[in-house]
C-alpha cells in the first residue's frame, strides 16, 4: 500500500508518497519498510560537483524501517 504525505526540508514542503510494505509479528505488533525517492534539487539541495570525485544523483531514495505497537 501507499502513503502520501508532506516532507519539509530547508523550509521547502513537497508532497512524497512511500511504498509500504508490513508484516503482522504478533496480533498487537506490525513491522515493515516505507520508501520513497525525492529530488534533491527540489529541496534545494545543490551539491557542487569536483573533478574526480563521486557526485551525488539528484534522487536521493528515503527508506524507513519501522515497528509499530497497538497501544
Amino acid at each position: 500500500f501507499t502513503i502520501e504525505g508532506e516532507l519539509t526540508i530547508r523550509d521547502v514542503t513537497e508532497t512524497v508518497t512511500f511504498e509500504v510494505t508490513a508484516t503482522a509479528v504478533t496480533e498487537t505488533t506490525i513491522q515493515g519498510t516505507a520508501t520513497a525517492t525525492v529530488l534533491r534539487d527540489a529541496y534545494g539541495l545543490n551539491i557542487p560537483e569536483v573533478p574526480n570525485v563521486a557526485n551525488v544523483e539528484n534522487e536521493v531514495d528515503l527508506i524507513i524501517n519501522f515497528v509499530a505497537n497497538a497501544s
